[in-house]
């Protein structure tokens, strides 16, 4: 294949992608109206699958072409009203979106092939439309005074359009306006926007302009819940008339407007080759080493006896650095932000996840998304899309109890699963909310037991219930299915959340339901650290850990059970000592009054202060990995360069609190022992 050829098939694969998500967020919305559904979303709907069609077609992707040729004629003859909406309908959509999806990563995967019935889903698109019952529609001219050169340049659409809105009782309304030729297309287009808020332009025609001036003239069809005399005060420089005839039932009051839709573009991105980007990244990285280097030339510099000359020379050093700072951080910013992308874009994988699994489950599941424009690294996007199916899929099989169970509890028999994405500080949070069972501590400890996780008689409260689901091997439920019970699962998540740098809590009430807090850094590419000192080694921890920093004496360090802890603001916090930690020997000699620093930690809902002998100072750092066989200790994320060459390690603070929390002291005693 030629260069050209693989250029054509990433460009068609990130375009179809883009499509295919877009298609999804809408028959999300397309089946929360119901049966009424906004024409504007079923037109939406169709001229995305018809993009997709001659998108493939051009480019000799057969399969994907005739699919979405066949969903496209499906559609069409939806949004002429030949075809009701339905359940399996529906289904059908869902069904033919996720296999256009596999189509899609075929391409580069051809194993994904194998897993796609394109001639099931073609049979059964067939079938419903041919099975449709023949529906009897009355003539909507009977109830209207609509001249015979209207009727005959309506299309066949816009008469489906304007029969819809009859039988729906709406008024109909001719809004007759004249523009000037010079902006004519901006105003009608602004015109269009107003009436749409509250109601469906169904045809837009040129009439004559009566005036004799050099303008134009347009009447609109138009139907809506508003009187005449509403609109009129919308589009005063319009006439309006109701084309209505007297006695005709016309439409009843409601409660509540129509939802305003926005007309704004779904995405003003522009794709850019993620390695392109990693290249550039990786430039900053070496740069940011080179400013570093510099600093501690400069420092060496101003701290030495050199002579006049040399004092110039720093100087000028100095601004140097000054300036190569500024710029680098302009570049930084830029290169991140280019980065960035929507969490929303992996919502609709997961509406389609949700829907499937829920109609395996026999449950009705209602899926809530928010924070749809939180912003991520896009590989950390792509890398959460796994943790969360499999987090989402617990709460539906797990969480979410059966109808029947749910009403004699008192609740909605439709189960709801809310994703709420939000920025808190330098991290990014991601809420997984359900409304079922919640988790019991019991149950949990039960299900330890008879998989021999833990004794009989073990201390056992909700933190250790909670730690015990993210065990390998864990399982509560009673049976294998194709969606839980193998074991596999939660502690693959915490295992893939904690290589993105991030951290993973739970929150339940019993009865209640259950959310699972997912906390991310927004980029991995360079963060801002702390370096510290302990026994006699620098280290960097990330400041997204950080919450403070204090100077303690020894004399207020205390012991409880065994453990080493620290009264902050009426708060017992457990300290952890980063030279037992890693077992150093820096020559310290302790007493009552010896200076020690605590740098005050959080990892989603844990908290611990680490002991350290000097803060450092606070930098820029490139994270690089440390290899396959260093990369197993806990505790440690990367390594960085500081200046002068000297490499120093990053801390992971969550898995330096999972492997030690309040004990590293106490464990390193064992170990010398």
């Amino acid at each position: 294949m030629s260069k050209e050829d693989d250029r054509a098939r990433d460009e068609f694969t990130g375009e179809a992608e883009e499509l295919l998500d877009t298609l999804s967020r809408d028959l999300v919305e397309f089946e929360s109206q119901g049966r009424d559904v906004r024409p504007e979303v079923i037109n939406k709907i169709f001229r995305e699958v018809h993009s997709l069609k001659g998108l493939a077609g051009m480019l000799g992707f057969g399969e994907i072409s005739e699919l979405a040729h066949s969903l496209e004629d499906m559609l069409d003859r939806l949004r002429m009203g030949k075809i009701e909406i339905t359940k399996d309908l529906i289904d059908l959509l869902y069904d033919a979106v996720d296999s256009l999806n596999r189509q899609v990563i075929s391409i580069n995967d051809p194993s994904v092939g194998g897993l796609i019935d394109v001639t099931g889903l073609t049979r059964r698109i067939h079938q419903l439309v041919t099975n449709q019952p023949a529906r009897v529609h009355e003539n909507p001219f009977n109830e209207l005074t609509l001249d015979e050169q209207t009727r005959k340049s309506l299309t066949e659409y816009e008469e489906h359009r304007l029969q819809e809105n009859v039988r729906a009782r709406k008024q109909i309304l001719a809004v007759e306006v004249r523009f000037d030729f010079s902006d004519f297309d901006e105003k009608l287009r602004a015109l269009t926007e107003v009436l749409g808020a509250s109601g469906e332009v169904i045809s837009t025609l040129p009439a004559i302009d009566s005036s004799g001036g050099s303008g134009i003239a347009f009447r609109l069809l138009y139907g809506s819940i508003l009187d005449a005399d509403a609109v009129s005060a919308l589009v005063p420089e319009g006439k309006v008339t109701s084309l209505r005839k007297e006695g005709a039932p016309a439409a009843e009051e409601v409660e509540t407007a129509e939802e305003e839709q926005s007309l704004r573009s779904i995405s003003q991105t522009v794709r850019v080759d993620i390695s392109k980007l990693d290249h550039v990244m990786n430039i900053v990285g070496e740069l940011i080493i080179e400013k570093t280097q510099l600093d501690s030339l400069t420092r060496s510099l101003h701290q030495g006896e050199a002579l006049q000359q040399a004092r110039l020379t720093a100087h000028e050093l100095t601004k140097i650095a000054r300036n190569l700072d500024r710029k680098l951080n302009e570049l930084q910013k830029s290169v991140i932000e280019t980065r960035m992308v929507p969490v929303g874009q992996i919502y609709a994988k997961l509406s389609r996840t949700v829907r499937k699994v829920a109609r395996e489950l026999n449950k009705e599941i209602e899926l809530v998304l928010r924070g749809e424009d939180t912003e991520l690294d896009k590989v950390m996007v792509e890398e959460l899309t796994d943790p969360l199916m499999h987090i989402i899929r617990n709460a539906l099989d797990h969480g979410i109890e059966p109808a029947e169970e749910r009403v004699a509890k008192g609740k909605n028999p439709i189960g709801k699963v809310t994703l709420n994405a939000y920025q808190q500080g330098n991290s990014v949070v991601l809420d997984v909310t359900d409304d079922g069972r919640g988790i019991d501590p019991e149950l949990v400890r039960k299900s330890a037991v008879k998989r021999n996780l833990i004794a009989q008689h073990d201390p056992f409260d909700q933190q250790r219930a909670y730690e015990m689901l993210f065990m390998p091997g864990f399982s509560t439920a009673a049976a294998v299915s194709e969606i839980s019970g193998r074991g596999v699962g939660l502690d693959v998540v915490k295992k893939n959340l904690q290589e993105l740098k991030g951290s993973i809590d739970i929150l339940s009430v019993p009865g209640e339901g259950t959310t699972f807090r997912i906390m991310l850094p927004i980029t991995l590419a360079i963060i801002q650290a702390l370096v510290v000192r302990a026994g006699g080694e620098q280290f960097a921890i990330p400041l997204t850990s950080v919450e403070e920093s204090l100077r303690i004496y020894s004399r207020d360090i205390r012991t409880v059970e065994r453990r080493e802890v620290f009264t902050l603001r009426d708060f017992t916090l457990p300290l952890l000592r980063l030279a037992d930690a890693f077992r150093l020997d820096g020559g310290r000699d302790e007493g009552p009054d010896t200076k020690w620093f605590v740098v005050v930690t959080r990892s989603g809902e844990k908290v611990a202060g680490i002991l350290v002998d000097a803060l450092v100072r606070q930098q820029e750092v490139v994270i690089k990995s440390i290899g396959e066989r260093l990369k197993t200790i806990p505790g440690i994320a990367g390594a960085t360069e500081v200046g002068e060459g000297e490499i120093v390690l990053v801390i992971d603070v969550g898995t330096l609190i999972d492997a030690f929390g309040g004990a590293a002291r106490e464990m390193r005693a064992g170990v010398l022992v």
